[in-house]
């Protein structure tokens, strides 16, 4: 695209033109003057008529326009292609096979060895023996002592006391009675159910009447009573005491003591003794030895080809024509 557009940018700058562009993106090229283009091909010259007014008279104006045109060449050239191939060729390795040898070992046989020995040694006896410890005790003496007592003597003593009685004694009360009425009864309900009788006077005086009534008075009285007083006493009396006095005493104790005495002794002692010998014995070992085989091995090479491929080429054309102004 930028090649396109340097080229058409050229005659743009070699003859002064106009460029513009069509509705395909093609850049086109007016010409202002009628001057011809070189190495170019002539283009065929297209009659317009413009309508114009009677009044004036038209004027034309010749325009070349370059338009693009690609076309397709050949092209051959030589490219590098890779190549694979298998080849022989040599290849070494190790291999191991197994062999069978001898070879000579000394080995040693574990023989039993008595012997006899005698050793020394001390040993602990157990010895009962007699000692002689001293040891203290506590020896109870009694003896009678006189000692202080205080006792309590329990003697009666009459006292006199005074307590409060309640008696009884005639007397008078005014009470308000009234005469001349009616007595009436009357039924109401009771509060556990069922129904009770009230009198109740209706009509009458009242008046005032003494009623002999009895009187309760709170008395003093003085009365005697006995009571059994202990007092203490001081009195001597014998008794018994213990006292107790340290003494030493001595004793015999048995007691078992270990006495250190050397002893001698035999005794057979049996040794393993190792003895050599020689032997042959079989063994088997991997030998390495080196084989060579043919191997087919990929080979990749660069091989030349040649090949056509078609190339676009562009070429631009100039066409002249007649516009009105």
């Amino acid at each position: 695209m930028k090649r396109l557009i340097a080229l058409a940018l050229i005659p743009s700058l070699a003859f002064g033109t106009t460029v513009y562009s069509d509705e395909h993106g093609f850049p086109s090229f007016i010409v202002l003057d009628s001057a011809p283009v070189e190495n170019c091909p002539q283009a065929v010259p297209v009659q317009v008529q413009c309508e114009v007014p009677v009044v004036a008279a038209p004027q034309l104006r010749k325009v070349q326009r370059v338009v693009p045109r690609t076309t397709y060449q050949t092209v051959t050239k030589t490219i590098m292609v890779p190549t694979t191939t298998l080849e022989t060729r040599q290849s070494q390795s190790v291999e191991y096979r197994v062999e069978v040898r001898e070879r000579a070992v000394t080995v040693y046989d574990q023989v039993p060895e008595t012997k006899r020995i005698t050793t020394e040694q001390t040993v602990l006896v157990p010895e009962t023996r007699l000692r002689t410890e001293e040891y203290t005790v506590q020896v109870p003496v009694v003896r009678t002592v006189r000692q202080n007592v205080t006792v309590q003597n329990v003697q009666m003593e009459t006292r006199v006391g005074t307590r409060r009685i309640a008696r009884y004694v005639p007397g008078t009360e005014l009470q308000t009675v009234v005469t001349g009425g009616e007595l009436v009864r009357r039924g109401e309900v009771s509060d556990r159910g069922g129904v009770k009788a009230k009198a109740t006077v209706v009509g009458g005086c009242e008046k005032q009447v003494a009623v002999p009534v009895t009187v309760r008075q709170i008395v003093e009285q003085t009365y005697e009573y006995d009571v059994a007083v202990a007092r203490p006493a001081t009195t001597t009396r014998l008794v018994q005491q213990t006292d107790y006095r340290t003494e030493t005493r001595t004793r015999a104790v048995p007691e078992t003591v270990h006495v250190r005495k050397l002893q001698t002794r035999s005794h057979d002692v049996t040794e393993m003794k190792s003895v050599p010998r020689e032997q042959k014995e079989t063994y088997t070992e991997r030998v390495p030895h080196v084989v060579t085989s043919e191997i087919r091995v990929p080979v990749t090479k660069m091989v030349a080809k040649t090949v056509t491929e078609q190339v676009p080429v562009t070429t631009y054309d100039i066409i002249e024509e007649v516009i009105c102004q």
